[in-house]
Formats: C-alpha cells, structure tokens, sequence
C-alpha cells in the first residue's frame, strides 16, 4: 500500500522507481543477525529491525554498507548518536523517551519488567532495562514469563519479592489486540490480588502504534468480567491518531480498492500503520536528499529526516530541525468496569509535557501508588536511602 502510494505522489520525485522486498526475520536474535548479514545486497534502505537486540550491530553495518535502516522499534539509546551511527534514523519517537517523561510527571520511579519468553520480548525488556538504568531509574527485576498457571503464579511471585516496585512494563503483546499471554497475566494478578492499585501495570507494545480507542469497545473484555477488573490496574500509553483512527484509515482503503485482501480493519494490528509510515517516511528522506542536489547513499538519506511534514496512515507526521518524531501520545484508562478506553493525559513530545485531558484515572480502590522522591529524576541529584 505505502509504495502504491508513493509511486502515485506528484510531490515525491525519488529517481528511481521504489519498489519493496519483505525479509523474513529469525525469531532468535542470533539466527536472525546472521540473516540480515545475507540481505546486504537484496536492499538498498532497510525498514527494522523488529528485534533491538541486534539493533546496535544492524546500524554499524548499515554504516558500512552505507545504507539507511529506518527504526521505530530500537531502544538503545547510543542509536540516537549521529557521529557513531550516521546511517539510522528513528521513524517514531523513543519509546523509553515517553515512558521516562510519563513516569516522571506521576513521580513513579520503581520498575519491574515482565517479557513475554519470546527472544524478540526478552531483548526488549533487556534493552529497555538498561536505558531506565542509564537514566538513573532503579529497574528491581527483568523478567520472562513462565509456561503454564503455575509458571505466571511464580513469576508474580518473584515480582512481590520486590520492594518498592511501582510501576510494571509488559513487555508481550497487548491483551487489546489478541495477546492471550498478557490476558493470562493480568487475570492471574487480580487473582492474587496484586492488581488492587499497589502497581500500575503499562504494556509497552502500545507505544509502537495507534491504538484506536475513539467510539471503540474491546471486544477481549465482553464475557470476561476478571480481564474487565484486572484492567483496571492498567495505564495504555499509544500514539494519538488525531480525527481518523486506523480502523477508519484502514476501512477507506479497503473501500478505494487499494486494499484487496478479505480482512475486517479490527483484524489488523495497528502496527501496520507503523510500518507503512516508516515506508512513506523513507521515501520523503530520499525526496529531500534529491532536491537539495545530494546522492542517495545511505547516511545522506539518513541525515535528510528533518522538518518533515507528511499525512501518515492514520495521523500527521512531523519531525523538528534535528529529525526527531514530534508525535504526541495518550494516556487511556478504562472506568474500571466498561469495555472502552478513555484519555486521560496528552503527552507531546516537542515540549516534553504531559497534560490533563479534564478525565481523572481510575484507580484501582481509587488511590494511586504512593510517588517515588524526585531525586530519582533529577541528573543532578544522587539518590540517598530510597
């Protein structure tokens, strides 16, 4: 769909007609690394990697070949760094950008990490533990769900062990779009009776896309009154869409036959819009690189993402003079017993802000977990006896 559509855009004069390859990625790291080593010669830009756990090897070969590699999944933040890694550029915001600006406007400091067992999960949780790590951010336990009942009741357990630990990122697909681990998971903690408000539970695949909340029952919580309650302890941060959700950009697309497969637009993951975004946002990069008389290659491509503006999937996409994302992202929360999300805070990037949207988060039991000392998110300040 994205290079239909850039191959039909007067605006876009890219040189050479755009065309895609899609490379099956390994599931384990390893594999996977060895893999995309295989696809130097296949592309001449790259969309991914899915896996951060090869991030940071992807971007200085990506140097080497001088070829771009477009990211919204990387976390590593030595990435952002244009002097060692001239050749990446981010399609999305840092993910541990916004979690770091939300959880210092609520002053919760403390965090757990649970992944689900898969390799892609497990790296995201580790990487992601390391950067709240470099932000000062005290990160109690790293995580990886265990098989069965009895495996999630062990791995709450282990979290409980831990002191202090008031926000829990989960690192696994959202319950929102199908992801039954994470339904396991919160179920099992109502259970256990840790979803009482002591933690505020945050899935972090939510902040990878727009999750379509307006006018939108989730049809996971119909005839599960326990998913219902558990999501209660829960806090969805996603990318604001603006007017049109993705469903709505979705169902258009299908209607204007450029969509031809037979899928209804709440079978698709979001995560599409993401891609397809990161496709458009490429080929606007290759545009600005040719009108300002410069080569192709790929750290000119790479260097040439700044003061976009462009209509993404679903919602506007813009970066700033430096190239970085300028999207702004919700805070939703359920009511505690309906089926539908509501915003709570709007979080914009560009001034690192989180505002009140007039919707106060229900909490669980109605009291949030108690603040964490501002020390923790001050550069300048060394923490002292908690």
């Amino acid at each position: 769909l994205a290079v239909g559509r850039i191959s039909r855009d007067p605006s876009l004069d890219l040189g050479h007609r755009l065309d895609y390859v899609i490379l099956q990625e390994e599931c384990e790291t390893p594999r996977a690394l060895v893999r995309f080593i295989d696809f130097e010669k296949l592309s001449s830009a790259f969309i991914g990697p899915l896996n951060p756990g090869f991030c940071e090897v992807a971007a200085h070969l990506g140097e080497n070949w001088n070829k771009a590699i477009f990211s919204w999944m990387c976390i590593n933040y030595k990435l952002d760094s244009t002097i060692p890694h001239p050749a990446f550029a981010r399609t999305l915001p840092s993910p541990t950008q916004v979690l770091f600006t939300i959880m210092k406007h609520f002053k919760w400091a403390h965090v757990g990490i649970i992944a689900s067992n898969e390799d892609i999960w497990m790296y995201t949780a580790k990487e992601l533990a390391t950067v709240l790590r470099n932000h000062g951010l005290p990160v109690g336990i790293v995580t990886a769900v265990h098989k069965g009942e009895k495996g999630i009741e062990d791995t709450w357990n282990k979290i409980k062990k831990v002191n202090d630990i008031k926000i829990i990122l989960l690192c696994m697909h959202s319950v929102l779009i199908g992801g039954q681990e994470q339904a396991a998971l919160l179920t099992k903690a109502l259970e256990m009776g840790l979803a009482d408000g002591r933690y505020i539970f945050v899935p972090y695949d939510t902040l990878l896309y727009s999750l379509p909340y307006q006018n939108n029952s989730f049809s996971v919580f119909d005839n599960d009154s326990k998913l219902r309650e558990a999501y209660d302890a829960v806090l969805t941060i996603t990318l604001e869409s603006g007017e049109r959700t993705f469903y709505d950009a979705f169902r258009e697309a299908k209607e204007s036959g450029e969509i031809i497969r037979d899928l209804e637009a709440t079978q698709v993951s979001p995560l599409f819009g993401t891609i397809y975004d990161a496709i458009y946002f490429m080929a606007m990069a290759v545009d600005s690189a040719r009108r300002k008389g410069i080569r192709a290659s790929g750290t000119n491509i790479a260097e040439h993402t700044k003061n976009f503006s462009f209509p993404g999937f679903s919602h506007q996409v813009e970066t700033d003079s430096c190239g970085k994302g300028l999207n702004s992202y919700v805070i939703l929360d359920t009511d505690g017993h309906g089926k539908q999300l509501f915003p709570t805070h709007l979080l914009d990037i560009s001034s690192g802000s989180v505002l009140s949207l007039g919707q106060a988060i229900h909490f669980p039991n109605e009291v949030p977990p108690k603040p964490d000392s501002s020390c923790w998110f001050d550069p300048d300040v060394l923490c002292t006896e908690g």
